[in-house]
């Protein structure tokens, strides 16, 4: 083979290190077999190999680019965090592994309080500036193995992975302390921000409906709590 093929033929194969080492393969390969090829037949093989290294670029191009349509799909756009369809793909993957290992799981609901009247009183630019605020301080102050989601307008859901129930209900009642202490400013205003919470552990549950459901019902309790009290905001 010419030096001036052999280069192309290296130029070609670049690309891809499949395809690089596919053309050292057939070289060899040739090359053992005792098979001489004139310029246009080393011509030949270098575009064959390089239309199967563009061919593989493209579709390694077009999985990464379903791989981001995917995550858009599970992702809220105004915060950032996961949205409903998120949490319950998150939710039932870790349910399996934890009825596999019998691990201990929580998870727990959070609804803002007051969250139309922020809207009605002042727009719904402080009432997105509110939701941010939750969004950050529940990734701020979760692990990294935890989960966290907006599942509706003013409705947030996290998973405490490896959580015994009591130590769950301890951290969401933490959060909710942080979110009830939070103040967002908008112009000269400070809204004050003041949220409900609800828990359900689960081990070796497999429903994640069944899970959401009891956490929702436990975050609109303490939300039905809250509304006795006298000083409390209204929702």
């Amino acid at each position: 083979m010419s030096n001036q093929a052999h280069t192309g033929l290296n130029n070609k194969t670049e690309i891809n290190p499949y395809v690089s080492k596919l053309a050292s393969k057939l070289v060899k390969t040739a090359a053992s077999a005792e098979i001489r090829f004139d310029s246009t037949g080393w011509q030949l093989i270098t575009e064959v190999l390089s239309y199967a290294a563009s061919a593989e670029q493209r579709m390694a191009e077009q999985q990464e680019r379903i791989s981001q349509l995917e995550q858009l799909s599970v992702t809220d756009e105004l915060t950032g965090i996961r949205n409903r369809r998120g949490l319950k793909m998150s939710l039932g993957r870790l349910m399996a592994t934890s009825a596999r290992y019998n691990e201990e799981a929580v998870l727990g609901f959070i609804d803002l309080d007051g969250f139309k009247s922020i809207n009605d009183t002042y727009g719904h630019t402080a009432g997105d500036k509110a939701l941010r605020q939750v969004a950050k301080i529940l990734k701020t102050y979760t692990r990294t193995s935890d989960i966290v989601a907006r599942i509706s307008g003013d409705e947030f859901a996290v998973i405490l992975t490896r959580c015994a129930p009591e130590q769950g209900e301890e951290r969401m009642r933490n959060l909710q302390r942080i979110i009830n202490e939070a103040v967002v400013t908008h112009g000269k205003q400070a809204i004050a921000l003041r949220c409900s919470m609800g828990t359900q552990p689960f081990s070796g549950i497999t429903d994640p409906e069944t899970v959401i459901g009891a956490a929702d019902d436990a975050m609109y309790q303490d939300k039905a709590n809250r509304r006795a009290q006298p000083t409390h905001q209204p929702s």
